[in-house]
């Protein structure tokens, strides 16, 4: 399941968008893994968060 979060940054030449990877349990290198999976080239970073419906893995690209 993905959970959207939508975040936009708007600079000179530069968009970044966040989203969210349902992972229970996340641990950092399968979100990093799942991230880069998802974003490819675009990836900047992850991390594991907790919610109310359990953890999830943030992605940044």
């Amino acid at each position: 399941m993905m959970m959207v979060m939508g975040v936009l940054v708007l600079g000179p030449n530069l968009v970044e968008g966040a989203f969210g990877i349902q992972l229970n349990p996340c641990t950092l290198p399968e979100c990093i893994a799942e991230c880069k999976k998802a974003l490819q080239g675009k990836f900047l970073s992850a991390t594991c968060a907790s919610g109310p419906q359990g953890k999830y893995c943030i992605c940044l690209g």
